[in-house]
């Protein structure tokens, strides 16, 4: 018996029957006059997310990843908007986003825990973006998933080193402690991520058919962040500050959010298809054993 095919004998091929008949789509790797013709087994697809072949924990810890590029803006944008509202006389807009997490904030656990949630969320979506990237044989993910899971480092950093108030400080300011002026380096880091990892993304999908039609969307969301960015820049501390930040930051996460909905749905259509595959093999096997 040949190691890459199993041949039955004794059981006559009927006429008629061909694998275009019974809808296998694979070509046989051997056809013998008087013997009935099984399918290779390295013939039969894998399992696969979005091109990579997955099993198991791996499987699962892509679904993951990709939910938490929707789960993580969603709780950081909440936790915002809640913080914002627990602040005295303030509305959602009134603050700047690092003073919510201040010391002499109202309940800054809240977004101090948007922080964190926000970063691990956006490491564990870079880990599933590029696995799925690396999968579609165009010469790799690009520095796209890198510097998202960058931006979540950094969010945590920025997080955990809290500045000093709830009101605004100028960085470098006597009396300013060293986190809060570590803070306020790392969010300009953090700035300039949002811009350079929608960039990337769309120099990327640009190679990528499945995902080309993203990259007009891309480029324009990278050009809006940047020209808010640069007008929150120019006055910090004016009146319009807090509210270009939010939407600073609040359209990069839009785009991730997107992405990841997008990889969580052709994660939910490519497991339908292998339920339809083995179902569909399943009735191959029966219709063998009846025309045998």
């Amino acid at each position: 018996m040949p190691s890459d095919g199993v041949w039955l004998p004794g059981r006559p091929r009927r006429a008629g029957l061909s694998l275009e008949r019974i809808g296998l789509s694979e070509a046989p790797c051997h056809a013998k006059p008087g013997f009935v013709v099984v399918p290779c087994a390295e013939l039969v697809p894998e399992p696969s997310e979005n091109g990579v072949v997955v099993n198991g924990w791996r499987r699962a810890v892509f679904r993951l990843g990709a939910a938490a590029g929707i789960a993580g803006p969603a709780a950081f944008t909440g936790a915002w908007i809640a913080s914002s509202l627990r602040q005295t006389r303030q509305g959602p807009g009134g603050l700047q986003l690092s003073g919510l997490a201040a010391p002499d904030a109202r309940d800054p656990w809240i977004m101090l825990a948007g922080f964190l949630v926000l970063g691990g969320c956006t490491v564990a979506f870079g880990a599933a973006l590029r696995q799925a990237l690396r999968g579609n044989a165009t010469r790799g993910a690009g520095p796209g998933p890198a510097l998202i899971q960058g931006a979540g480092l950094l969010t945590v950093a920025v997080g955990l080193l809290r500045r000093d108030h709830l009101l605004l400080n100028a960085p470098g300011e006597p009396g300013a402690s060293w986190h809060s002026t570590a803070h306020d380096a790392i969010s300009g880091l953090v700035y300039v991520n949002l811009v350079a990892a929608q960039l990337a993304l769309a120099w990327r999908f640009a190679r990528d058919p499945a995902w080309r039609h993203w990259r007009p969307w891309l480029l324009a969301s990278a050009a809006a962040t940047g020209v808010i960015l640069i007008a929150y820049a120019t006055d910090v501390t004016g009146p319009a500050a807090a509210i270009l930040q939010r939407a600073a930051v609040t359209l990069p996460q839009a785009a991730v959010a997107a992405i990841a909905a997008r990889l969580t749905w052709r994660q939910y259509r490519s497991r339908r298809h292998r339920r339809g595959h083995r179902s569909h093999r399943a009735r191959l096997t029966e219709q063998l054993h009846v025309e045998g």
